[in-house]
């Protein structure tokens, strides 16, 4: 599937999406391992491959998550072929040494301890590993066990890539065929997991609470518009919504309290966040579920569904001002098999949401 926009402003950007390659394809953080590698250039240049492409302007970029695996190119209009042949170039010699693997093994391993720091990030990940619990996705995109990985499961990565992308291409268009001609045709489902109840605490020499929450949220694709103006009003609107009203100004818990949703084709959930006090954790806990058995059980008002309609509506003009943006929106069109032009419709069915209506899929 290929997504072009032209735009005029003298640099054009293009991204391949690998399907069916995120981690939970492969062994215990392999994934990452393999997209922090590529960053060691070639075997023949090493990292000299790099210097080349400063010189010329080129940005190469690797990305990875659950589901996909991305290569992101921005250049100069007058440098696309130099981009695409050397990314060609690298994909042909993947810099798989000794003093390479053992160097991304260490960097990786030390990234690793730095997180052990990272609260917010501990909280996410035994969020998953709790409603996620003995799938893939309770194991983080970096992994676990990165002692284990060997060059065979490299490898075994970048054997596994298919030319089953999805190409997003913005400004001029890149000859990117030679490219996708390296990889093979096959093709995988993605399997599906639903969240289950489970709490997990973990507790440290910390001055607050870090407390991530999450539910089963798996909606219809008709019903898109609905969850996005419910849990707007819920928490994901900031100043004004009921989590940030209630936990923050009413009771001042917290600095910041949100809820949004995430729809992946491996999951659907509504989750959210809030840090408070340590002496305010149980409380804080509870007014949430308050929060939420209330707005369930009661739904929103008829002010509440106009001012949500007001904000995005309105905001939507920002939503759409730069071409990376619009083109995030093309992707999710095509990746989540929403129809097309699916965001601008949207509008309307957000303009047109009745009071009842939103309510009774609220409840």
């Amino acid at each position: 599937m290929i997504i072009f926009e032209k735009d005029c402003i003298g640099r054009s950007f293009l991204q391949i999406v690998f399907l069916n390659s995120g981690s939970i394809f492969f062994k215990d953080g392999v994934a990452n391992f393999a997209k922090e590698i590529l960053n060691r250039g070639t075997s023949k240049k090493k990292e000299k491959f790099f210097s080349f492409l400063d010189e010329n302007a080129i940005n190469l970029n690797f990305g990875i998550n659950h589901e996909y695996f991305t290569v992101s190119v921005k250049c100069l209009n007058n440098k696309r072929k130099k981009a695409l042949d050397s990314l060609i170039e690298l994909f042909s010699d993947i810099n798989l040494t000794k003093e390479a693997f053992e160097k991304t093994k260490r960097e990786i391993i030390a990234k690793k301890e730095s997180l052990k720091n990272n609260n917010d990030y501990i909280a996410n990940k035994n969020l998953y590993r709790a409603i996620f619990e003995n799938t893939p996705l309770a194991i983080p995109v970096i992994g676990e066990n990165i002692e284990n990985i060997t060059k065979d499961d490299i490898k075994n990565f970048f054997n596994e890539l298919s030319e089953n992308v999805i190409i997003i291409n913005g400004g001029e268009k890149f000859d990117y065929e030679k490219f996708i001609k390296l990889f093979p045709k096959k093709e995988k489902e993605y399997p599906f997991f639903e969240p289950i109840q489970k709490n997990i605490k973990e507790n440290k020499e910390v001055e607050q609470s870090y407390i991530y929450f999450a539910s089963e949220y798996n909606i219809e694709k008709k019903e898109i518009h609905l969850a996005k103006i419910a849990t707007f009003i819920l928490g994901s609107g900031g100043f004004g919504s009921r989590i940030m009203e209630k936990i923050r100004v009413k009771k001042g818990y917290a600095y910041s309290a949100y809820a949004f949703n995430t729809f992946k084709k491996t999951h659907k959930i509504l989750s959210g966040y809030m840090q408070t006090k340590l002496e305010n954790t149980e409380d804080a806990i509870n007014s949430l579920k308050n929060i939420i058995n209330d707005f369930t059980q009661n739904g929103i008002t008829a002010e509440e569904l106009n001012d949500a309609k007001k904000f995005l509506l309105g905001s939507e003009p920002l939503r759409n001002e730069t071409l990376s943006q619009r083109l995030l929106k093309k992707f999710n069109e095509v990746y989540l098999n929403l129809p097309e032009n699916y965001y601008q419709k949207e509008l309307d069915l957000i303009k047109n949401t009745k009071l009842n209506e939103i309510n009774d899929f609220i409840k």
